[in-house]
């Protein structure tokens, strides 16, 4: 069995330093405590600290001032998954259904058209692709893992298939939002016949090059499946699905005609 690598603590330290500036628990614009004080808050060295500090720069959170010291930036202007990945998983074990909420609307959107532009422009090889892919992920109903890494393989060939490199730079930036979420991101895919049986409907579209279709499906998918993503979230957080989350607390399993051709 394998065990994970034991995380660095610049890394550890970096990661505490951005939950506190997404949390707005350290305000934008402020200065970062300087070096000799965050080392004895931590119990590193300084090093370790101006690693960590090296890192929230990556991620423009925050900016050395000359002569004044680490100002903070606003974190909605980073463009980083990670930040974002703090946004929604503000601590281990719970996902901030408010943030998640905004981030499956704007994915609804991103699907939709994705699929539209690939039914137009895939080629006879790209469609191969889908073609097995979706072959594989039936050989998989009984894999739960399996299964939802092939669903992420098959978003990557229908963005391949769409011949616009932006959306393959967002199929693998969404990916790595999800890295930490653990059992749950696999839950957010479960394997069913229903669903398998939507996406080799995609994939014909794609192949018939239904533009419309394609988008009218991947639409009527996500307003089925986002109040289920959200309720799940909820539950796993300890929280009392209410509002629009009640509407997916039983987690059904089929998704209906009716519901995709909606």
């Amino acid at each position: 069995m394998n065990s994970s690598p034991t995380p660095r603590k610049a890394d550890l330290v970096a990661q505490d330093l951005m939950r506190a500036i997404v949390s707005g628990r350290v305000e934008v614009g402020s200065l970062l405590p300087r070096e000799a004080e965050l080392a004895a808050r931590y119990g590193v060295n300084r090093g370790v600290i101006r690693e960590a500090v090296k890192l929230l720069e990556v991620h423009r959170l925050v900016r050395p001032v000359r002569r004044l010291g680490t100002q903070v930036l606003d974190p909605l202007r980073s463009l980083s998954p990670d930040v974002l990945a703090t946004m929604l998983m503000p601590a281990p074990g719970r996902l901030d259904g408010a943030v998640l909420r905004e981030l499956l609307e704007v994915r609804a959107l991103i699907d939709a058209e994705m699929c539209a532009m690939a039914a137009l422009r895939r080629t006879a090889e790209d469609l191969r692709g889908l073609e097995e892919g979706v072959a594989v992920l039936g050989a998989r109903l009984e894999d739960p893992e399996g299964y939802a890494e092939q669903v992420d393989r098959i978003a990557e060939l229908v963005a391949l298939a769409s011949h616009n490199r932006i959306y393959r730079m967002m199929v693998h930036w969404h990916r790595r939002i999800r890295r930490g979420w653990g059992d749950f991101a696999v839950l957010a895919r479960s394997p069913s016949e229903p669903h398998l049986q939507g996406l080799a409907g995609l994939v014909g579209m794609i192949a018939a090059r239904d533009a419309e279709g394609a988008r009218d499906l991947v639409r009527g998918f996500h307003r089925w499946i986002t109040p289920r993503i959200l309720a799940m979230a909820a539950l796993r957080s300890g929280e009392s699905p209410a509002g629009e989350f009640s509407a997916g607390a039983g987690l059904v399993s089929e998704f209906s005609a009716e519901e995709r051709h909606e």
